[in-house]
C-alpha cells in the first residue's frame, strides 16, 4: 500500500478593518509559506515565503535575524508590504515553533547517558573504572563469606596450574575466563564457590631460561634454584594481574604455587604412601630421553613431529643357513644367506642383540637382480617377508627373483654374526610386534633401545647395557671410531660409514617423530635407571569408574571420553624421575654398593624438614643432617652402618607428579570437586596425572566432571607461532594496536564465550574478532534502547495485567532465563549466548519492542509507564544473565539504570531481577500465539515496510476469531492491542464462518495520517489523532504541574 499523500496545511487570519473584510491566508506545505493578502474580495497579492526547516526546528531568540527568500506570484512589487511581510514571518516562525515543540516535547523518546558507541581509546579505562566501581576483587570473598550466604552449598572448581613462564597468552586467556565463567554463573545459581589459583612453578623451561641468561658463566645448583624462583614469581606475578584485568573471580588472597614448602611436603608425603602400596619402584629400562634437555620424559612431555630419517636395509649374515639353503635350486658358487633388515634408526645398528620374526608370516629367498650382484662370483640371497617383496623393490628400484618360500616358524633356531663383533653369534627370535605392514618382516632388535625390545630381554633374563651417555652421544666401549658422536646426528652418518658393506640401500623417510616438547628436538630411546609409578592397574580401574559413573569429560557438545580412557587403559608405567635440580626432590638415598634408602618415614623425615626449612633444605644438608633426631631409628630400621655414608638422589619428580597432586595439596576437602577445566592439550598430560595419584592412594577420582575447553589456533586453524607470525596476544585483543582497534575485556570475554569453549581448535584473528564487534555492538545498541526506554521511570508502577504483549515478553523471558540457567549448569556457555543474541531479536525486538514502539513514544502517560515497567524488568533481568559473561558491560548498564543505586550490589545480587516462570499461562500464551500467526502471515503477505500506516481486515471462523477478543472486543478499531500487536493503524475483524482459516488483507483506513504518531488514525479536522490530542494536553498538564489527572485511564483498551 502507498504512503498517505501530505496534504498543505491553509490558516485564515482573515479581519475586518474600517468595516472592510480584509482576507489574509497562509498555506503551509514543507518549509514554503504561501501567503494570500486581498481587500477588495480578489486577490490582490500572492507571495511565496520560503525559510531553513532549521528556523522553526531551533528556539528562536528575541534578538534573532530570520533569513527567508520571497517570490511574487501574483501582485505589484512589495514595496511597504515587505516590512508588513518581515514582522509577519517572524510572528509566523514562533508561531509554527511554538506548535512544532509543543509535539515535540510531549513524544517520548529514549535518553540515556549510557553511550551507544565507545571510543576505541577509552576501553581501557573504562574497563578499569568499571571494575573499581563494581568491586572486582572483593566478589569472591562477598560471595564466600557472605552471612545471608551462609547457608548455599559449596561447588568447587580444581585449577589446574598455569606453568610460571612468561606473560600471559591467549591460552590462559580462554582458560582462566572459562573458568571465570563457572564461577559467576554458580554465584548467580545460589552457590558459593571455591576456586583456589595456581601456579605450576618447577621444570625445566625455567632452567633452561636461566641457563639461557647465564651463558657466560658456571652456575651452581643453588644458584639455579635461586634464579628459577625468581622468574617463576616474576611470570606468576604477570599473569596474576593479566588474570584480574580480565575479571576473573578467584582465591587471590590465597593462591597457591607448587614450588611452595608446604606443597611440596605433602607431595613427599604422597610419594612416601604410594612406595608403601609398592606402587613405586626403581628399574634400568628404556625410555623417552631428550639429550638435549639431559633427562628422561614421560609420554606425555612429547609433541609428535613429522621428521625426515635416514632409513636403511641393511643385512645380517645367517651362520646355520643350510636348510633354508637345501630348499633353493642349486649354483656352483659359494652362497652366503642372509637376513634383510630395514631400520629407521641406523644409529642403533652397533649395539643390535637379535633380529625378530613372525612366526606365522610367509617369508622367500630371494636373488637380487641389480648390476653388480647378479654375475658375481659368490652368490648373496636374502630372507624377507613376501608381503613385503614389492614394496622393497618400488622404493630401492632393484628387482629380485624368488628362489624359496617358507614358513616364519623355519627362522628358529637360526644365528646370525655380529657386525660389530665379528665372533660374536646371535638369534633369531619371535615376537609378536613384528608386522609385515612396513619394512621387510625381519626387525633388528636393541634391547637398551626399544620398548618391545628390552621386554623381550627380560623374557630372556638377558642383560641390558646401554652404550649411549646422557648427551645422546656413543660411550667409548663402542671405540674410538663412535665414542663421543652424537647419534641423532654424525653418529647416524658415521654408522653407515663404517657398516656400509652390508648397507643394501638407504633412503629418506618421513614420517611422525617423538619431539621433547619443551627444546623442540628429537627425542631417542635410552635406557638407563629411572623411578616409576606402576600405573597398568590403576589406570584401568580409573577408566572403569569413570564408564561406570558416566562421568562428563569433555563437553555437551564434544564427548571427548573416550580420549582419556585410551590414556588411562594403554599406560602401563610413568617415569616420574628427572635429572634436572629446579623441582620436588626425590627423597631416596644411596648406599655405597648401590642400593637404595627409601619409605614412607624417610620421605615424612624429609617432607618435615622441607616445611620448616624451605625446599632448598635437599640440597643443602647431608643424609644424617635431614633427620638427626630419627637418624639412629631409621639407619637401625634401614641397615645402615654408622660410618657408612649415604649418597641423596640428584633426581626431581616429573613436574606431571607436582600439578597431578593438587588436589590433595591444595585443598581440606575430602569429597572429589565438582569440575576440573582445562584444555584438550591436557589428555596427555595434567587429566592423566591427576587421575591416576587419586585413584591410587584414594581409590577414587578427585572430580566429578572434566570440562574440556579448545586450544587457540589462528583464524586458518594453524598452531600459533612466533615463527609464523601469527601469534595473537590478549593485549592486542583488548588494547589494540597502531592496526588493529581495541576491544575491552568483555571482547575478550566474548570471543572466548563464542569461540574457546567447546570443540578442538578456537579460532582467533582480524575476521573472528569482527564477528565479536558486531555482536558487542548489537549487546551495547540493545542495552542503550532498554536504559533509554526507562528514562524518567523510577519503579513506582507495576505492570498491567491487561496488557497481553506485556505479560507475554515477561513470560518468554522468565522461561529464557530458566534456559540460562540450564546452560549454566551444564557449562553451555556458547549455547547460552547464542540464544542470548537471539532473544534480542526475538521475541525482544520483534514482536514486543516493534509493538509497544507506539505506545512508549506517543501514547499517554499509565500507558508508557506500563511499557516502561515492563523494560525495566526486562533490561534488569537480561542484564543480570549477561552478567557472568560480559561484566563489565552489565556494571555500566546497571550504573545507568534509573532503578539501581548501587551496580556493585546489583551485580552481586542479580538473581534477584530473575523473572518467575508462572505455569498457568494457558490462556496467555493462546491468545498471544493466536495474534503472533496473525501478525507473521501479515509480514509474509505485506513486507516489514509501512505496516504502521496499514489498516487491515481480518477474516475467519468465529472459534479462532474468539481468541482475539481479549485483544479487541470491537470489530473495528484504531487503538486496541490487537492494534499495537500488528503495529498497524486499524483492525477490523469480520466472522467468515464458510471458511476455516484466518485471512488477510489491505483495507482503507478512513483516516488520515497524525504527524505525532505517524500512523492514519486522525480525523479530518483534526490537528492531531484523539489519543496524541491527549496526550499533548497530558504534557501541558504535565509542565504546568497539574498533574491531577494523568494517571486517568488509559484509552488504550481491548475497545476503541
Amino acid at each position: 500500500m502507498l504512503d498517505s499523500p501530505q496534504l498543505p496545511t491553509i490558516i485564515d487570519l482573515s479581519f475586518d478593518y474600517n468595516g472592510s473584510k480584509t482576507r489574509f491566508n497562509i498555506v503551509q506545505f514543507s518549509n514554503v509559506n504561501t501567503v494570500i493578502i486581498s481587500n477588495i474580495e480578489k486577490i490582490g497579492q500572492i507571495v511565496h515565503v520560503l525559510f531553513p526547516e532549521a528556523v522553526i526546528t531551533s528556539k528562536l531568540q528575541r534578538t534573532h535575524n530570520i533569513d527567508y527568500d520571497t517570490k511574487v506570484l501574483l501582485g505589484p512589487p512589495l514595496g511597504d508590504f515587505d516590512l508588513l511581510l518581515n514582522r509577519f514571518v517572524k510572528i509566523l516562525v514562533q508561531f509554527r515553533q511554538s506548535s512544532e515543540n509543543k509535539r515535540v516535547k510531549s513524544v517520548f523518546l529514549p535518553r540515556t547517558s549510557f553511550k551507544k558507541f565507545i571510543k576505541p581509546r577509552e576501553r581501557a579505562r573504562m574497563d578499569s573504572e568499571l571494575a573499581d566501581l563494581a568491586k572486582f576483587e572483593e566478589f569472591y570473598e562477598w560471595q564466600l563469606k557472605e552471612p545471608t550466604r551462609q547457608s548455599f552449598p559449596i561447588f568447587e572448581l580444581l585449577d589446574g596450574p598455569p606453568y610460571a613462564n612468561g606473560d600471559a597468552h591467549v591460552g590462559h586467556a580462554i582458560n582462566k575466563i572459562l573458568k571465570d565463567f563457572v564461577v559467576r554463573s554458580q554465584v548467580c545459581s545460589g552457590k558459593r564457590v571455591l576456586f583456589r589459583p595456581g601456579w605450576d612453578c618447577h621444570g625445566l623451561p625455567i632452567e633452561l631460561k636461566v641457563a639461557k641468561d647465564n651463558q657466560q658463566k658456571d652456575t651452581s645448583l643453588f644458584e639455579i634454584r635461586k634464579a628459577a624462583r625468581q622468574i617463576a614469581l616474576h611470570s606468576i606475578a604477570s599473569q596474576k594481574n593479566s588474570f584480574k584485568r580480565w575479571a576473573v573471580t578467584a582465591d587471590w588472597a590465597n593462591p597457591y604455587y607448587t614450588m611452595d614448602k608446604k606443597y611440596v611436603a605433602e607431595e613427599l608425603r604422597l610419594f612416601g604412601e604410594l612406595y608403601r602400596l609398592k606402587m613405586i619402584y626403581r628399574t634400568f629400562m628404556p625410555v623417552y630421553w631428550s639429550s638435549t634437555s639431559l633427562t628422561a620424559l614421560a609420554e606425555s612431555e612429547l609433541d609428535y613431529k613429522e621428521h625426515i630419517s635416514t632409513a636403511a636395509f641393511y643385512r645380517y649374515a645367517i651362520i646355520n643357513s643350510g636348510l633354508i639353503l637345501s630348499k633353493c635350486e642349486k649354483d656352483e658358487r659359494p652362497t652366503t644367506l642372509y637376513a634383510l633388515v630395514w631400520t629407521t634408526t641406523p644409529w642403533t645398528l652397533p649395539m643390535n642383540n637379535a633380529v625378530a620374526y613372525k612366526k606365522d608370516a610367509t617369508y622367500v629367498v630371494v636373488e637380487l637382480l641389480a648390476e653388480g650382484h647378479y654375475r658375481r662370483p659368490t652368490r648373496h640371497l636374502y630372507i624377507l617377508a613376501k608381503d613385503l617383496l614389492s614394496s622393497f623393490e618400488k622404493e630401492t628400484k632393484i628387482m629380485t627373483r624368488i628362489l624359496s618360500t617358507f614358513a616364519g616358524i623355519e627362522l628358529e633356531g637360526l644365528m646370525y654374526r655380529s657386525t660389530m663383533f665379528s665372533d660374536l653369534a646371535q638369534p633369531f627370535l619371535e615376537a609378536n610386534h613384528v608386522t609385515t605392514a612396513v619394512g621387510t618382516g625381519l626387525v633388528h632388535l636393541s634391547y637398551a633401545h626399544g620398548l618391545d625390545d628390552f621386554k623381550i630381554a627380560l623374557k630372556l633374563g638377558e642383560k641390558v647395557r646401554c652404550f649411549v651417555d646422557e648427551r645422546g652421544c656413543y660411550t667409548r666401549d663402542l671405540g674410538h671410531d663412535l665414542e663421543g658422536k652424537n647419534v641423532l646426528k654424525e653418529g647416524n652418518d658415521a654408522v653407515l660409514q663404517m657398516f656400509r658393506k652390508n648397507v643394501v640401500y638407504t633412503h629418506h623417510y618421513n614420517h611422525r617423530y617423538p619431539y621433547d616438547w619443551r627444546t623442540k628436538q628429537p627425542v631417542i630411546i635410552r635406557s638407563s635407571k629411572q623411578w616409576f609409578i606402576d600405573v597398568s592397574q590403576v589406570g584401568i580401574e580409573a577408566a572403569r569408574k569413570i564408564e561406570n559413573e558416566a562421568l562428563l569429560i569433555g563437553s555437551p557438545h564434544s564427548d571427548k571420553t573416550e580420549a582419556l580412557l585410551a590414556q588411562l587403559k594403554n599406560r602401563v608405567a610413568w617415569c616420574i624421575s628427572r635429572q634436572r635440580c629446579w623441582g620436588t626432590p626425590i627423597p631416596v638415598f644411596y648406599k655405597a654398593d648401590g642400593s637404595v634408602v627409601v619409605g614412607k618415614d624417610i620421605s615424612n623425615a624429609v617432607a618435615e624438614n622441607v616445611e620448616k626449612y624451605g625446599t632448598d633444605v635437599w640440597w643443602e644438608r647431608t643424609a644424617n643432617e635431614l633427620f638427626p633426631e630419627k637418624a639412629l631409628l631409621l639407619m637401625k630400621k634401614y641397615g645402615i652402618r654408622a660410618e657408612e655414608k649415604l649418597e641423596k638422589s640428584c633426581d626431581i619428580l616429573d613436574v606431571w607428579m607436582d600439578s597431578g597432586v593438587a588436589w590433595a595439596s591444595t585443598r581440606q576437602r575430602a569429597e572429589p570437586v565438582d569440575l576440573v577445566v582445562e584444555g584438550v592439550d591436557q589428555f596427555r598430560g595434567w587429566f592423566q596425572s591427576l587421575s591416576l595419584t587419586s585413584f591410587a592412594l584414594k581409590n577414587k577420582l578427585p572430580y566429578k566432571c572434566i570440562y574440556v575447553h579448545a586450544f587457540a589456533v589462528d583464524e586458518n586453524e594453524q598452531k600459533m607461532s612466533k615463527s609464523v607470525g601469527n601469534v595473537v596476544s590478549p593485549e592486542l585483543i583488548t588494547d589494540g594496536s597502531l592496526s588493529a582497534e581495541p576491544h575491552g575485556v568483555d571482547g575478550l570475554r566474548l570471543w572466548v564465550a563464542q569461540y574457546g569453549c567447546e570443540g578442538d581448535k578456537a579460532r582467533i584473528g582480524s575476521s573472528v574478532m569482527e564477528e565479536v564487534r558486531r555482536n558487542y555492538t548489537q549487546l551495547r545498541a540493545s542495552f542503550w534502547f532498554l536504559l533509554g526506554a526507562v528514562n524518567g521511570y523510577t519503579g513506582a508502577v507495576c505492570c498491567d495485567e491487561k496488557f497481553y504483549i506485556d505479560r507475554y515478553i515477561l513470560q518468554e523471558l522468565a522461561k529464557f532465563t530458566q534456559r540460562c540457567i540450564k546452560n549454566w549448569n551444564e557449562y553451555r556457555f556458547p549455547l547460552m549466548v547464542n540464544e542470548y543474541m537471539q532473544f534480542l531479536q526475538h521475541p525482544l525486538n520483534s514482536p514486543y519492542i516493534s509493538g509497544v514502539k507506539n505506545r512508549l513514544y506517543c501514547g499517554m502517560f499509565s500507558e508508557r509507564q506500563n511499557a516502561q515497567a515492563t523494560l525495566a524488568k526486562v533490561g534488569l533481568n537480561l542484564a543480570a544473565l549477561l552478567a557472568p559473561i560480559l561484566p563489565h558491560l552489565v556494571t555500566e548498564f546497571f550504573m545507568h539504570h534509573p532503578c539501581v543505586d548501587d551496580s556493585a550490589i546489583a551485580l552481586r545480587e542479580c538473581s534477584q531481577f530473575y523473572c518467575s516462570d508462572d505455569s498457568n499461562m494457558t490462556e496467555l500464551y493462546s491468545v498471544m500465539n493466536n495474534a503472533l500467526s496473525i501478525r507473521a502471515k501479515m509480514l509474509e503477505q505485506y513486507g516489514q515496510n509501512n505496516l504502521s500506516r496499514l489498516g487491515v481486515l481480518i477474516k475467519g471462523p468465529d472459534i479462532i476469531l474468539q481468541k482475539l477478543y481479549p485483544l479487541q472486543a470491537e470489530s473495528h478499531s484504531y487503538h486496541s492491542q490487537l492494534v499495537e500487536i500488528l503495529g498497524v493503524s486499524m483492525v477490523r475483524i469480520e466472522c467468515d464462518n464458510i471458511s476455516e482459516e484466518i485471512t488477510i488483507q489491505s483495507v482503507d483506513c478512513e483516516r488520515k495520517f497524525c504527524k505525532r504518531c505517524r500512523r492514519n488514525v486522525r480525523l479530518k479536522k483534526e490537528d492531531y489523532c484523539d489519543r496524541c490530542s491527549k496526550s499533548i494536553a497530558e504534557n501541558e498538564l504535565f509542565q504546568e504541574g497539574n498533574i491531577g489527572d494523568i494517571f486517568s485511564k488509559s484509552s488504550l483498551s481491548s475497545g476503541r
